[in-house]
């Protein structure tokens, strides 16, 4: 071994030694997720496999050397794959990848110790890292809907990688079974001037996908209630200007209703503040029920929450907002054996011509929910410049 190369494998056994230790506190402090324990074994895998390659000639024989090198070299594949496959959810493959590792491994065994063919034996995982790659950037890209930057970026960069491999697999193949020094030459030039860029490329920009979740579970956090697990109040203002925008360039009308739990306090003051928060939680999950995905929900109070409806008339919001309030009229919540009876108020506003903001509208809804409270609670109410459309198109008010 000439000692530039000597160098290049102590350098990529240095890294996977720290790819490994990083990715093994990022499972151990970002709540243990499955793919980074995955990937922190698969560098694990890929030090020793490297360190196998620089005390070569420590083995008893070159047979014993190149199986125990290779076998490394598929388990990184194997569990780089697998952390791939957690991560994204895949359902495409199977859970268990360890027999198709295996059935590769068989016939690197049987091209080194049965039938030597050199050719067979070096293109082996060359070409399994070509198809675990190009597995693993189709994984990524189609993971969500919105791709992310660094999603992009290593679906490329995989896809790049994959070609190369699949490239040196080809020349590795051409040594034939008794080994062409041509082939081999070239094969050994270009692994050694891809491969190390290539290889830790692909490790950063794992980092930096997982640096991505963790960013995205943070924003995630900052706009969601711990309690109930709705939208607080920042999310729901991101989204209802979204909605704004949205109803503005289709023309869609767009219905707010806001609703309080009536005489939440005296709740808190008989049954003590853990009843209180399975009130919350109770609340919300019956506001829950048959929502649509383009609704928005979210905890904007104490006891307070709002409901976006876009596209839904004032009509259909009045009947949306009946059939919740006689939902929670008749659902109490089971409280210790004890059923703790819950009534709820609610206000309905709705989009128009001369509104700049759907905070507009929100301010209307709580005016109706107010006049809701204030005249018996347990009542839906509208808009002042609406409380006397009924939906049978009758002048009255619009009460329970």
């Amino acid at each position: 071994m000439t000692s530039p190369v000597a160098y290049i494998l102590v350098a990529l056994a240095g890294i996977s030694a720290m790819l490994s230790v990083i990715f093994f506190m990022a499972w151990f402090t970002l709540g243990k997720k499955p793919y980074a324990m995955s990937w922190a074994l698969a560098f694990l895998a890929a030090t020793l496999q490297w360190t196998c390659n620089i005390f070569s000639e420590s083995f008893p024989n070159f047979e014993a050397y190149w199986l125990t090198g290779n076998a490394f070299a598929l388990i990184l594949i194997t569990l780089g794959l697998r952390g791939h496959c957690q991560r994204t959810n895949c359902q495409n493959l199977p859970d268990n990848l360890w027999p198709y590792t295996g059935a590769v491994y068989a016939v690197i065994v049987w091209a080194t110790i049965i039938q030597p063919h050199i050719g067979v034996r070096t293109a082996m995982v060359p070409l399994a890292a070509s198809l675990t790659l190009f597995l693993t950037a189709l994984m990524i890209y189609r993971h969500r809907e919105e791709t992310r930057p660094a999603e992009y970026a290593a679906t490329i960069l995989f896809a790049v990688v994959a070609v190369s491999q699949t490239i040196a697999g080809v020349m590795a193949f051409m040594q034939g079974a008794n080994g062409d020094p041509a082939y081999f030459g070239l094969y050994m030039h270009f692994n050694f001037l891809t491969l190390p860029a290539a290889y830790t490329g692909m490790a950063m920009f794992v980092v930096f996908m997982l640096a991505s979740d963790l960013s995205e579970e943070m924003k995630a956090i900052a706009v969601r209630d711990q309690l109930t697990g709705l939208l607080n109040r920042r999310g729901f203002n991101e989204q209802s200007a979204k909605t704004y925008a949205l109803a503005r360039r289709r023309n869609l009308p767009v219905a707010v209703i806001l609703t309080d739990i009536d005489r939440f306090k005296q709740i808190n003051d008989k049954h003590g503040h853990e009843a209180g928060d399975l009130a919350l939680k109770h609340f919300a999950r019956l506001m829950q029920v048959s929502r649509r995905q383009e609704d928005v929900l979210a905890r904007v109070g104490g006891e307070e929450f709002a409901l976006i409806l876009p596209g839904t008339s004032l009509d259909d919001a009045l009947k949306v907002a009946d059939v919740l309030r006689g939902r929670v009229e008749i659902a109490p919540l089971d409280y210790k054996g004890e059923s703790i009876q819950m009534t709820a108020s609610f206000g309905i506003a709705t989009l128009s011509v001369s509104d700049t903001c759907m905070t507009e509208v929100i301010v209307r809804a709580d005016s109706a929910l107010y006049r809701s409270k204030r005249s018996g609670r347990n009542r839906v109410e509208l808009e002042s410049s609406q409380v006397l459309k009924a939906v049978n198109g009758t002048l009255k008010a619009a009460t329970a």
